[in-house]
């Protein structure tokens, strides 16, 4: 079950990720219009009081009549995401006093990477901290995570899911939680309202799995992601 579970974590980290890092592909868009993209959304992020699914079954409800649709999302993508007068999706923005780029907080995050054994290529455009990368980062955790269930290599388990909660606590639920904020204040459409509102209700259910199984599964390993201040 648990390994099942880590799979389905590991989708919607990536897909989440996806989002954030590039404007939708011709695949997501065709899902959006032919409204494949809600089926695609477990049970329990459909909930009556579910302010992404609402908004998103909304977008989705007029969709198939916006033929510019990708050119309308690559166009905000870019105003949310890559302009300087945009949300600016770095911890460092919202977790370093100088809101320095590239400085302690980046060099943090990559480091944390490192230690957990994931490279970032020099293809890479994107630096350590965006919100991309580091839901990017536990995606690749729980595809770790779904191996040592499988083989039950419960020592390797434990370290593993150590680094997620360590993750969790000291990096991405500090600072994402406002990033998303201001996306929902900034999106123009509801499609980027949506996945904000998802990525909290995700997270919020996160923190708590991720806090459960860590106790599950024995603190064991949690001194190998130990992160400098």
């Amino acid at each position: 079950m648990e390994s099942i579970t880590a799979g389905e974590r590991e989708n919607t980290y990536r897909f989440l990720a996806s989002l954030y890092l590039k404007p939708p592909s011709d695949f997501v868009i065709a899902m959006i219009k032919d409204g494949s993209i809600l089926s695609a959304i477990t049970c329990e992020e459909k909930g009556a009081d579910s302010s992404f699914y609402s908004g998103l079954a909304e977008f989705v409800k007029n969709a198939a009549e916006r033929p510019g649709l990708k050119d309308e999302l690559e166009t905000e993508h870019s105003a949310l995401f890559v302009l300087p007068s945009g949300v600016l999706p770095h911890e460092a923005v919202y977790l370093d006093r100088d809101q320095r780029l590239g400085g302690r907080v980046t060099m943090n995050v990559r480091q944390f990477y490192e230690t957990a054994g994931m490279e970032i290529t020099d293809s890479c455009i994107e630096m350590p901290d965006h919100i991309g990368m580091e839901l990017e980062f536990m995606g690749f955790l729980c595809k770790l995570e779904k191996e040592f269930w499988d083989k039950a290599a419960i020592s390797s388990l434990q370290k593993c899911i150590a680094f997620q909660k360590v993750f969790l606590n000291e990096h991405l639920s500090k600072w994402a939680y406002q990033c998303c904020g201001k996306v929902i204040e900034s999106s123009t459409s509801g499609f980027y309202k949506a996945i904000a509102h998802l990525t909290m209700e995700f997270m919020k259910s996160e923190e708590e799995y991720v806090s459960e199984l860590y106790t599950k599964t024995g603190k064991e390993g949690e001194e190998v992601c130990e992160t400098s201040a």
